[in-house]
C-alpha cells in the first residue's frame, strides 16, 4: 500500500480576513521573502531590545530606536503580504489591521504557515464551529 503525502505539496490557500477570502500562492520566491522577512525582524528585535537595556541612551533616543524598529518591521510584513496576496489585498488587510505592526506580522506569519503543513488546519479547524470544538491551548 502507497502512502499518500499529497497533502504536503501546498500550492495555494484561502483566508478570510474580515468579510473577504483572500488567496496565497506559495512559491520558493514567497519562502525567500519569508525568511528575509524573518531575519530583519531579528535584527531589529535585537536592536530593540539592546535599546532598551542602554544606560547611556536618553528615554527619546530609546523611543526612537524601538518606533524606527516597529515601523520597518510593519513594512517588511507588508511586503510580504504583497508578495504572497498582491499589492490591493495587502493594502485591504493593513486597513483591516488599522496598521498595527504586531497584526500584520502575525497575518505574515500565519499566511507563511499555512504553507508548510497542514498544522494550523489541524489545530484550529477550517471553520468556526469546527474550532469551537477542537482543543485549541
Amino acid at each position: 500500500m502507497a502512502i499518500n503525502i499529497t497533502s504536503l505539496v501546498i500550492k495555494s490557500e484561502d483566508f478570510v480576513i474580515g468579510k473577504k477570502t483572500y488567496t496565497a500562492r506559495y512559491t520558493k520566491e514567497l519562502d525567500d521573502k519569508y525568511s528575509d522577512m524573518m531575519l530583519k525582524a531579528g535584527n531589529l528585535l535585537h536592536d530593540i531590545e539592546k535599546a532598551d537595556y542602554d544606560e547611556d541612551l536618553t528615554l527619546d533616543e530609546q523611543r526612537k530606536i524601538v518606533q524606527d524598529g516597529y515601523a520597518e518591521m510593519l513594512s517588511i510584513s507588508k511586503e510580504y503580504l504583497v508578495a504572497a496576496l498582491g499589492q490591493k489585498e495587502a493594502d485591504e488587510i493593513v486597513r483591516y489591521a488599522d496598521n498595527r505592526t504586531a497584526t500584520i506580522t502575525k497575518v505574515a506569519q500565519a499566511i507563511f504557515e499555512a504553507g508548510q503543513s497542514n498544522e494550523l488546519r489541524e489545530k484550529y479547524g477550517t471553520n468556526r464551529k469546527q474550532r469551537r470544538g477542537k482543543d485549541n491551548d
